[in-house]
């Protein structure tokens, strides 16, 4: 079984509304070139990196489902990064020693971990992923305010 990613934004933030993207990439040891599929709505993304990832049998698939952010020029780039180096240095001297992983607690000491039975909804069918993409593409170009 191969592992899903998923960025979670707040609800009410506007990523949701960006175009959203799937990287595939090698796991557990395995050996292949990484591929980035997209863009599609993020619930779209999200189903088809479950349905890939999670149903690998072979074991070495990781998804990792992350919004296109709209950068229109370098200085755009460059600030985004500079906004979450700031961010990740602030999480960072908010921590007091606890025991986190990116910012979540975990209890260490617990041998009692099960893993967790997941089950997901079926995949979008091809259709229904041209039409969000139809969707993404006309919100970029801004289509459906002419």
């Amino acid at each position: 079984m191969g592992g899903v990613i998923i960025y979670e934004p707040e609800e009410d933030s506007e990523i949701n509304e960006f175009p959203w993207t799937v990287t595939f990439e090698p796991s557990g040891g395995e050996e292949w070139d990484s591929f980035i599929c997209g863009p599609y709505e993020r619930d779209h993304a999200v189903a088809l990196a479950e349905a890939v990832a999670l149903d690998d049998t072979e074991g070495g698939v990781l998804a990792v489902v992350a919004p296109m952010l709209p950068a229109l020029s370098a200085a755009d780039v460059t600030a985004t990064i500079e906004e979450l180096r700031e961010a990740a240095a602030e999480e960072e001297e908010a921590e007091d020693g606890d025991d986190t992983v990116n910012g979540t607690p975990v209890d260490f000491d617990d041998d009692d971990l099960e893993e967790e039975e997941a089950e997901f909804a079926e995949p979008p069918s091809p259709e229904e992923i041209r039409e969000g993409m139809a969707r993404t593409y006309r919100r970029l170009l801004d289509l459906d305010a002419e």
